[in-house]
């Protein structure tokens, strides 16, 4: 998903308002100079002089801007961030390999607390690390990047973060080497309250098979209608939100008692 947030963010050919409102205030929280950030990334500059709120310059690639905006950081070398989330300092390292300031800003959006969370695409673990320190009583955390799966259990051990398990495959509809199923999935580590779903596009491929979730949130980037279309087939109640022109959430509820 990274190319199509990158390529949005960068053009800025659409940006709903309310949106707008949220990227002003996730780049004021991490850039003293957010106006001049925002107006370099949009200018397509090579390198942006950005001024840190802890007061550290740093220059950054347009995309590395977009990573770290909503972070309230500590400390940022070319390998890891530090920042403030909750009162309580988070480590990450490997920060370009994942969407660090989206799991800190963006998912929000969804009520984790004393439930157990299905992460699809979990990145270095910052998603996951989100979700455990915003109350989820257990994380599953799904990843098949090897690279990123090393980087996730050193950051899950670095911020002692214990109620998360790894899972270091992709999800699909057939087992193999590095996928697993996604019937497997669910009988393995289920049952699930909640799903996170951002899997560079197995969302589409597992959509038709998602139906014992009751809340999901889904990010979709291009086109959103067959994930929708498979989902409300299985008696989810659907709402799409645009976060820019090709990219946004589905969120999708279910009462799993009717």
């Amino acid at each position: 998903m990274f190319k199509s947030l990158a390529d949005n963010i960068l053009s800025m050919e659409y940006v709903p308002p309310k949106r707008m409102l949220e990227l002003i205030k996730e780049y004021s929280t991490t850039f003293k100079n957010w106006y001049s950030v925002m107006l370099n990334i949009y200018l397509h500059k090579e390198k942006i002089k950005c001024i840190l709120r802890n007061g550290q310059v740093v220059n950054l690639t347009p995309k590395e801007a977009v990573l770290l905006a909503g972070l309230r950081i500590t400390k940022l070398d070319h390998e890891t961030v530090s920042f403030v989330f909750n009162d309580r300092e988070i480590t990450l390292k490997g920060w370009k390999l994942s969407y660090p300031g989206d799991s800190f800003s963006d998912y929000w959006r969804i009520n984790v607390r004393g439930k157990r969370v299905l992460d699809i695409g979990a990145g270095i673990g910052d998603s996951s690390i989100y979700f455990s320190l915003a109350g989820a009583k257990e994380v599953v955390a799904v990843e098949i990047d090897k690279k990123k799966i090393e980087l996730m259990r050193e950051n899950l051990r670095i911020n002692n973060i214990q109620n998360v398990i790894v899972v270091d495959r992709g999800v699909g509809i057939e087992d193999n080497e590095n996928i697993i199923s996604y019937s497997n999935l669910i009988r393995n580590y289920g049952p699930f309250d909640i799903a996170k779903i951002d899997c560079d596009g197995c969302e589409r491929i597992i959509a038709p098979y998602i139906k014992e979730i009751p809340e999901l949130l889904i990010e979709w980037d291009n086109n959103y209608k067959d994930v929708s279309n498979s989902l409300k087939a299985n008696g989810y109640k659907i709402r799409v939100e645009y976060t820019l022109k090709n990219l946004g959430f589905i969120y999708a509820k279910k009462n799993l008692l009717t």
